[in-house]
């Protein structure tokens, strides 16, 4: 099995498990830690959860189909650098919030790594 489908593997398990949310409402406070009876902002977090499983099926497809490769790296490197800059603007690295940071802050390295081997 090659680095880059490993790489891909790693960052589909990233991405899939919060998709759970999708289904779940109830798994939104566990994750978030927020009130799940604001029916708008759990809807933006199901939402978000749709999302991230599409990221997270992206790199899975990708792992296997080249075609794939490009476009599901650059969305999981959009998805998890844009989630650490909105923490770190809005200072929320602590709480519930910090799982989900340091998950993607470990999960960078392969997104780097990736970005390096499809390049060459």
């Amino acid at each position: 099995m090659s680095a880059v489908v490993i790489m891909f593997w790693v960052l589909a398990a990233i991405n899939f498990p919060p998709a759970i949310a999708a289904l779940s409402p109830s798994q939104i406070k566990r994750l978030y830690g927020v009130d799940s009876t604001d029916k708008t902002l759990i809807a933006l977090l199901q939402h978000r959860a749709i999302l991230l499983g599409l990221v997270g099926a992206m790199c899975a497809v990708a792992a296997h189909v080249e075609a794939f490769r490009w476009p599901a790296l650059i969305g999981a490197a959009i998805s998890m650098t844009s989630f650490l800059l909105v923490c770190a603007v809005q200072k929320q690295f602590s709480g519930p919030l910090r799982k989900i940071a340091v998950i993607d802050a470990v999960g960078l390295p392969a997104v780097i790594v990736l970005f390096v081997l499809l390049s060459a």
